[in-house]
């Protein structure tokens, strides 16, 4: 993560290079056909995403409009990967979260807590568990049902 010059002030490397790392991340398995030459793969990235859910639109029209920079190594739609892309769900804001639902997809959103780093969830579902507009499906799904289904484990053997 680049840490010099203004990546120095305000926590930035946290606050700014660990989201834009995860984008950068997505965005060159995509560009670079890594996700197209392994269909089954499954990743998840942290952060939510990055900023990938909330700039896809800005992405998309790169590659269609100068896909002599962006689709060199991938002719598919970075958008038609939307479905096959897994995120957490740490972004600390209900918006974001809903934002992140909506874009990622209800079934590819697993539970994030960054925990023991600093800006972790301090109580872990806590944002998910408070959103009034997540039904008790959705919810389930965010806390545990995805990242057992991205996982393969079967949620039974873990039960109380």
């Amino acid at each position: 993560m680049q840490q010099g010059g203004l990546m120095n002030q305000y926590w930035f490397p946290w606050l700014i290079g660990m989201p834009a790392e995860t984008t950068m991340a997505i965005c060159s398995m995509i560009f670079g056909g890594v996700l197209e030459r392994f269909p089954r793969l499954k990743v998840c990235f942290a952060h939510g995403g990055g900023s990938f859910p909330f700039t896809i639109g800005r992405i998309e029209h790169g590659f269609v409009t100068r896909p002599d920079l962006c689709a060199i190594h991938n002719k598919i739609n970075p958008r038609d990967y939307l479905g096959r892309i897994y995120t957490d769900s740490l972004v600390h804001d209900e918006q974001a979260l809903k934002l992140l639902v909506k874009v990622i997809g209800k079934d590819n959103i697993c539970l994030g807590s960054d925990y023991p780093f600093p800006l972790g969830e301090q109580i872990p579902g806590k944002l998910i568990e408070s959103i009034s507009d997540f039904d008790d499906d959705l919810k389930d799904k965010l806390l545990a049902g995805n990242v057992c289904e991205f996982l393969g484990i079967d949620r039974n053997n873990y039960k109380q």
